[in-house]
């Protein structure tokens, strides 16, 4: 029978383990400082990663070479980047800048509306007990600073275009250039570029490459395109409905919600619930009904196409999803909440694919020995006295 020493067990298991410590510190710490450092040539894999089947399309069907399919790709990708960028932009910075010259207007309506709706409360509490009455002025005096300083800080920031300077705007414009240029040589030198990682890279680090792009293709990408494609329809939804009740800046409110219905644990409620008691403190019924129908039918849309659309894509019981979002927001915050499910979901196909098999028998030999290290023999208990049980209790 063959048997491990225990020097060499106990290096082996210290080794898997700080490999896994060194792993999570760099994946959590050190890795988001380097992408965020390189972020233009992250910006050009991703291109390269999502336009390379075109390419390969071009190349196969139109006879293309790869350098010209990928100059007619990266200039088409974008012209139509630069066309839909400029259509939006356009529509949300024309009314944002409305927006900046109505804000005072609107927080003067909203913060009366609420001040008025107090004094009618303080008026009807005015006949209860004088302890009462202390306790409900003390309270909405508390009530209206918190609203005043949530208004102030909620209006939109003056002095924008003061904070862009030279130096930003000279940085995005090189972050630009060299952008693109990667995008051109990643796609156009793909074949070489992974014929250098093939030859200096050993056989098990390439193979685990392969497994975590396989697992991005497969589950991330279904969930990124699924939830870009709930958003979407939910964009539509609202600013359709925004319009029929003629709200102005709907576009902008429209891609705002949208954006915020991204976020797990958010959705369109979060606007559109708040605005609506809003309405009803004005007395604006009407506007209220119809603020509350928009987000009962979008919640409608989403309880409908989301199974179908998210559906296989996660694969994951509530519970384990739930502790990814909660995992999530510690570390990253909002951001945390929209990448922890797709990286929860890689590490579960590595998991199933046997990368953290070492690990795993390191931790069960580990816990394994430390059981065993605990245990007293009988000799050893006879030798300090002791009686040993027959159901031994430890």
């Amino acid at each position: 029978m063959i048997s491990m020493k225990k020097s060499t067990k106990y290096l082996r298991i210290s080794i898997n383990i700080a490999l896994i410590v060194l792993s999570i510190v760099f994946f959590l710490w050190i890795l988001p400082k380097v992408l965020i450092y390189f972020m233009p040539f992250v910006i050009a894999a991703i291109i390269a990663f999502i336009a390379n089947p075109f390419v390969r399309f071009l190349e196969k069907k139109v006879k293309i070479t790869r350098k010209a399919g990928t100059v007619m790709l990266i200039v088409l990708v974008i012209a139509l980047v630069v066309t839909a960028l400029y259509f939006i932009l356009y529509n949300l910075f024309a009314q944002m800048m409305d927006l900046i010259h109505t804000a005072p207007q609107i927080w003067e309506s909203t913060s009366g509306s609420i001040r008025e709706l107090i004094s009618r409360i303080r008026v009807y509490l005015s006949r209860f007990p004088l302890p009462v009455r202390e306790w409900s002025d003390t309270f909405f005096d508390n009530i209206s600073v918190y609203v005043s300083d949530w208004l102030s800080a909620a209006a939109v920031p003056t002095g924008i275009t003061e904070r862009v300077n030279s130096g930003n705007i000279g940085y995005m414009i090189v972050s630009v250039i060299m952008g693109i240029l990667a995008s051109y040589f990643f796609l156009a030198d793909r074949d070489k570029i992974l014929g250098f990682l093939e030859k200096h890279l050993p056989a098990n680090i390439m193979s685990r490459w392969e497994l975590v792009m396989v697992s991005i293709k497969e589950a991330v990408g279904g969930y990124f395109t699924a939830q870009f494609k709930i958003m979407g329809i939910i964009y539509v939804e609202v600013f359709a409905g925004l319009m029929i009740l003629g709200v102005k800046y709907s576009f902008l409110i429209a891609f705002l919600i949208a954006l915020l219905d991204f976020l797990p644990f958010f959705g369109t409620g979060t606007v559109m619930i708040p605005w609506a008691v809003v309405m009803i403190i004005q007395q604006n019924y009407k506007m209220a009904i119809g603020l509350l129908i928009v987000w009962a039918i979008g919640q409608a849309i989403r309880q409908l196409i989301q199974p179908k659309l998210v559906g296989d894509s996660i694969g994951l019981a509530p519970i384990p999803t739930l502790f990814l979002l909660y995992i999530g927001f510690r570390v990253g915050g909002p951001l945390g909440l929209i990448i922890a499910v797709p990286i929860g979901m890689v590490i579960i196909n590595l998991y199933k694919a046997g990368v953290f098999s070492n690990f795993k028998y390191s931790m069960v030999l580990l816990f394994r020995s430390i059981e065993n290290m605990r245990k007293f023999t009988p000799e050893e208990l006879k030798l300090e006295g002791l009686e040993p049980e027959n159901e031994e209790k430890q």
